[in-house]
């Protein structure tokens, strides 16, 4: 793991390194319950490493995009408390 964030609305967020690519990928592993459904998975930065599965190259669906927005409000985890 390289770091946290905190978001307010989905909780604290796990940043990791993928080979040379920093924080290329990124998990709410405990979400707040209200966005549970994201609980555990991994997103990753498509202009950094790219994501294969079973062999197939994946991408945005027609009509997807990826909108940069840089990390959670840039709160460190520590600082959550004091927020």
């Amino acid at each position: 793991m390289e770091g946290q964030t905190f978001c307010p609305y989905k909780g604290l967020c796990d940043y990791y390194d993928i080979g040379e690519a920093s924080r290329a990928a990124w998990s709410y592993r405990d979400a707040y319950e209200e966005v549970g459904r994201i609980g555990g998975m991994v997103s990753f930065e498509p202009d950094q490493v790219e994501v294969r599965l079973d062999g197939k190259l994946l991408e945005p669906e027609p009509g997807q995009k990826v909108v940069a927005h840089g990390v959670d409000r840039g709160l460190e985890a520590d600082e959550a408390g004091s927020a």
